[in-house]
């Protein structure tokens, strides 16, 4: 599974890509290298575009540990996490439906699933016209 992250300091976000098949290891893996990079700063917004997501691994105990770790990694006691996935496809929205009850119970994530890129943009409050323009923006 491909897997990308780009963090964007002037948009407050750290931008997460996904395609093929989902490996928790690999994303784990993703997340660690995103929130070790020298413009990552734990306020950031999460975007996770799924749109491209085929199947992801269906290890729920692995998931709610990756998860846990995710949080700790990410979580400041200062602010609340928003994660936004947009998972247009069924596939990613499975994926972000085990992300979201993984971490229910938790008041410090914000936890949105839209299927509309346009609404996606629109809620993180970015002018770009899609997730690609925003990527290549900041290339």
């Amino acid at each position: 599974m491909p897997v990308t992250f780009k963090i964007l300091p002037r948009r407050n976000l750290a931008l997460f890509t996904y395609s093929g098949m989902v490996g928790l290891q690999e994303s784990m893996e993703v997340v660690a290298a995103a929130t070790n990079h020298p413009d990552y700063r734990p306020t950031m917004r999460q975007s996770c575009d799924l749109s491209r997501v085929t199947g992801v691994e269906r290890d729920y105990l692995a998931l709610l540990r990756m998860q846990a770790k995710i949080v700790e990694s990410l979580y400041t006691p200062e602010s609340e996490l928003v994660v936004l996935f947009y998972a247009p496809q069924r596939a990613g929205r499975e994926m972000a439906q085990m992300a979201r009850k993984s971490w229910e119970g938790l008041n410090s994530v914000l936890v949105l699933i839209l299927d509309r890129e346009a609404q996606a943009l629109a809620v993180l409050g970015l002018p770009e016209m899609s997730l690609q323009a925003l990527a290549d923006l900041h290339a």
